[in-house]
This record gives C-alpha cells, sequence and structure tokens, in this order.
C-alpha cells in the first residue's frame, strides 16, 4: 500500500524555527482537526500559537480555522486548529514557532521547550510542531533550509516512515553544533551549542560504553542513539528520554560531577526500551523503576563500575525512597501530582526500582535461580515489538505464572504506597540488608517557593525556621527543587534577602525521623 506523504521544511534560526509541511491529500473533514499543539505538556509551555499565526491552504486557497482547546490532563493541555470546510487536494501548514525565553528564575523540567542557545535553537518537536491529528502512518521527508540540523533520527534532510507522533516524540538541533565522534562512524553521537563547564568527551566515551551493553542485553535490532546537551540559565541538571536519543541540560550553578552525569545518562539511555503501553500514572513504576534498575545493574554487569559504586548507587536510592514524605501515596495520587510536586515526581523512581528488586528476587528463589526479571522485562519487549500492546494487566499475568497470586498481591501493596523493603539477600549473596534511620526530606516552606522566589508556608518549629528563615523573605539563590526532592538531609543553602538586607542560610531540610534501609558487603 503506497503511504499518503508528509513533507515537512524547518527553516531555523536565533529566534525560533520556521515550519511549512505539505500533506498529500488528507481530505479532512469539515469541523475536524487539521493539526494540534500542546498548550502546556508536563509543566513546559508549547510554542504560544493562536490562528492568525497559522497559514493554511488547500486547493481552493485559503482554509479558515476554527480554534479550540482540549479537556485538560494531568500531563497535557492541547489546543486543536479545525477545517471550517471540507479539504481539497493536498493541504499546506506553515507558521513561525519562536523559542521560549528563560531565565534564572525559571523551573527546572522536562526538557521538551524550544530554546535559543549560542546562535542555535534546540527543543522537542511537541512544543513546535502543529500536526495532524492521527495515528496512521506517513512517508516523512524531512528538509532543512539554511543551516543543517539534526535530530533524533539522523543528521541533515532525512526520509522515513511514521505517524506524526515520529516527528512530534523527538529532538531538534541547528545552529553551529559541536559533535562526538566528528565524523558519523557508528551508531552513537553527542551534539551540543555550548562548550560544557565538564569533560564532555570523557561523558560521550563512558555513555556509548552502556549504551553498547544496552543493546546487546535488550537486543536491539537497530543500534542508534543521538544525545543532545545544552545549558540552561537556572540552578538543576537533568535529562529527558525520547525514542533513540535523549537531552540532558547543566547549569554553570551547578556543573554536574562526571559520575553524577554518568549515572543520569545510564538511566535516560535505559528508556530506550523497557515501558508498559497506558496512562502515565498507571505505568510510570516500570518505566522509571525499570531505568533505575537497569542503569545500575548492567552497568555493574557489564564492569563499567564495581561494587562501592553499585552499592553507592543503590543506597543513594533507598535513602531517597525512604525519605520521600510522598512515598506513601497511590500511584494515582501521585500521578495527579507528578507535574506539580517535584517530591511526588520522585515517588515511582524509588518505588519501581525496590519492588524491581523484590520481585527479582522472588523470582529467582521461586525457579531455584533458573528465571530473574530479564526474563519478564524482555518478554514484554518481544511482545511489543510484534506489535502487541502490554500493559500492567499483561505484566501481572507474567508475574503471576512466576509466583502466583503473592505476586499479585505484592504489585496491589506497591501500587498503593505500601513500603517495598527487598529481603537482605535481594542484591545477591555478595551483599546484605541493614536497617537505619534517615530524615524525611522537608523543606520546611512551600516547595513551590523555590520557583515563585518567595517564602510562603513557613512551617513553625521546622528547620527552615530554626535556621533563620521567615515568612515573605525573596529567595535570590536556591538549589532546584529536584536537588531537595532528592537531598535526604544534606545541607542546601539559600540566598535570601529580607528588607535591604542579603544574607545566606545554610540548613539541612529534614523533617521526622523514618526507619531506612542500606545494603553492604557481607
Amino acid at each position: 500500500m503506497t503511504l499518503p506523504t508528509l513533507s515537512l521544511t524547518l527553516s531555523p534560526d536565533a529566534t525560533g524555527i520556521g515550519v511549512e509541511y505539505v500533506l498529500q491529500a488528507p481530505s479532512i473533514p469539515a469541523g475536524q482537526a487539521v493539526c494540534r499543539l500542546p498548550i502546556v505538556i508536563a509543566g513546559i509551555p508549547g510554542a504560544p500559537l493562536r490562528t492568525t499565526d497559522l497559514h493554511v491552504v488547500d486547493d481552493l486557497g485559503d482554509l479558515p480555522l476554527h480554534e479550540e482547546d482540549e479537556p485538560a490532563t494531568p500531563s497535557f493541555t492541547y489546543r486543536r486548529w479545525c477545517a471550517t470546510r471540507d479539504t481539497v487536494g493536498d493541504v499546506t501548514v506553515s507558521y513561525f514557532a519562536p523559542v521560549r525565553v528563560v531565565d534564572a528564575a525559571t523551573r527546572n523540567g522536562p526538557l521538551f521547550d524550544l530554546r535559543a542557545e549560542s546562535g542555535g535553537v534546540s527543543g522537542a518537536g511537541v512544543t513546535f510542531l502543529a500536526l495532524p491529528d492521527t495515528t496512521h502512518d506517513y512517508a516523512i521527508t524531512l528538509r532543512w533550509t539554511d543551516r543543517p540540523g539534526v535530530t533524533s533520527h539522523g543528521e541533515g534532510d532525512l526520509e522515513l516512515t511514521g505517524t506524526a507522533e515520529t516527528l512530534a516524540y523527538c529532538y531538534y538541533m541547528a545552529g553551529p553544533m559541536h559533535r562526538h565522534p566528528a565524523e558519523s562512524t557508528g551508531p552513537f553521537a553527542m551534539y551540543w551549542l555550548t562548550e560544557p563547564a565538564f569533560d564532555v568527551l570523557a561523558v560521550a566515551t563512558r555513555i556509548e560504553r552502556i549504551y553498547r551493553a544496552m543493546c546487546d542485553f535488550f537486543r536491539e535490532p537497530e543500534p542508534g542513539h543521538r544525545v543532545f546537551i545544552r545549558k540552561h540559565p537556572y540552578p538543576g541538571n537533568g535529562g529527558t528520554a525520547l525514542p533513540r536519543s535523549f537531552m540532558f541540560g547543566w547549569s554553570a550553578a551547578q556543573t554536574p560531577a562526571p559520575d553524577d552525569l554518568a549515572d543520569l545518562l545510564a538511566h535516560e539511555t535505559a528508556h530506550n526500551w523497557p515501558r508498559l503501553d497506558g496512562e502515565h500514572a498507571a505505568t510510570a513504576w516500570y518505566t522509571e523503576g525499570t531505568a533505575e534498575y537497569y542503569s545500575i545493574v548492567l552497568s555493574h554487569r557489564a564492569g563499567l563500575i564495581d561494587d562501592d559504586a553499585f552499592l553507592k548507587l543503590i543506597n543513594e536510592r533507598a535513602r531517597a525512597y525512604y525519605a520521600n514524605p510522598l512515598q506513601t501515596l497511590t500511584n494515582a495520587e501521585a500521578g495527579e501530582l507528578f507535574w506539580k510536586d517535584q517530591r511526588a515526581q520522585r515517588v515511582p523512581y524509588g518505588r519501581g526500582l525496590f519492588y524491581l528488586i523484590d520481585l527479582n528476587a522472588k523470582i529467582s528463589s521461586a525457579s531455584g535461580g533458573g528465571r530473574s526479571l530479564d526474563d519478564l522485562v524482555l518478554a514484554v519487549l518481544d511482545r511489543q515489538r510484534d506489535g502487541e500492546k502490554v500493559g500492567v494487566p499483561e505484566w501481572l499475568d507474567l508475574v503471576a505464572a512466576e509466583l502466583g497470586e503473592t505476586g499479585r498481591d505484592d504489585f496491589a501493596a506497591m501500587e498503593a504506597g505500601r513500603w517495598m523493603i527487598p529481603a537482605p539477600d535481594a542484591l545477591g549473596p555478595r551483599f546484605t540488608r541493614e536497617q537505619t534511620q534517615e530524615y524525611v526530606t522537608e523543606l520546611g516552606f512551600d516547595l513551590s517557593s523555590l520557583e515563585t522566589r518567595t517564602v510562603t508556608g513557613l512551617i513553625p518549629g521546622s528547620a527552615a525556621e530554626e535556621a533563620g528563615i521567615r515568612e515573605g523573605d525573596v529567595i535570590l539563590e536556591a538549589p532546584a527543587g529536584s536537588q531537595v526532592a532528592k537531598s535526604a538531609g544534606e545541607e542546601i543553602t539559600l540566598t535570601l534577602q529580607r528588607e535591604d538586607t542579603t544574607f545566606p542560610v545554610s540548613y539541612a531540610p529534614c523533617g521526622d525521623a523514618v526507619p531506612s534501609f542500606r545494603w553492604k558487603r557481607v
């Protein structure tokens, strides 16, 4: 069957990207969407397009549009533009998508937005490409004008087959880029516009090694992975994965250490493979939990980290998990808060990781060492590669086949927010678990104050109040909310202003002591 064509042309400059695409005879009836774009996705704004910004024509000439906003979900709010008459022949959509302006007060979040940097631009298509609301495949062509660019799918002009989401969930970068390796010699490449403050080549070498190890484990049939780096003006680092790629951001105010970067990049690289089909709130434990699990376990198996580094990563996760005051929320409750509270964002990471560690140990024990979590994760992946949808019900069937109804009960407990406490030997015979205690992470005032830059909701008697912080203090400098959410009692420093006085305050954001666990060598 001949596929309809979607021909996309991108014209980037330092202020945004000119977008034009031609749909081959889409036959869109009056009242149906010609295209749509998120107003906001995961708390990140899309390009601020309105009807007057779009120019749409078909064989009859200009096509008037009707604009409407779709009902919001926890992750998205979409705007769609509908045809006011039936379309005739090919449809051409054109507009200019401006970059998002960010500064030191911008909230750190998923790296989707289109931004300017060092004479170039970068971002994910989902925030600047107003695309058809369709699910069928197209024969896609992508052309760059003036300055060539790179995407998750390759460098320069491309031809590929996919849905409109293939273009949406894809990273784009254009401008005076740097590249590693200097020439295209294999399936892995890294790109950046601003020279990083860390050893980018050392990081690239390390992440390429873990990528190749993961390709071997997950039996990747078509290796290909691109890493995009961008600098941002606010505190906080982090990364966001999309198919066959991810982007990570760094801040001069908080230059990441190479080991921390390697840890982050291994996690994002693992996102190329394990996932479950279904709503984010119901499946985030798997998406983030498997990325945590395999970024650590496969690095250890491949000899990229030794036992000490392995334990350090596990115990950092354990400390953050047991000290997170929101870990007892249900999956659904945590999903509602996921894009609003950075402590809620950490819930599926720790919950998923320790559920999977516990599950792996139980499967190994029940099978006499003959089976493991690997068998289930690879079975899900194989079925998805064959075109099947595999969600939570199918996952539970796989677990029950290994453990019976006990497997379903364990999952229900995890889903309900019960603590996941793996057996002492769950990490293998060389390691054992011991009980300790941690202090619940408690900033002492509203976490949103780090974004509004004014202290609100100060808790009487908290460590923040005892350190001298007062309601209404202006926050000039502070760690990112994501850093506080993972701090697990480590000291933080804020620079505050009260009337005409500027002063620093350092304290450990600690609340009540809670039972916790860590692992050590036998």
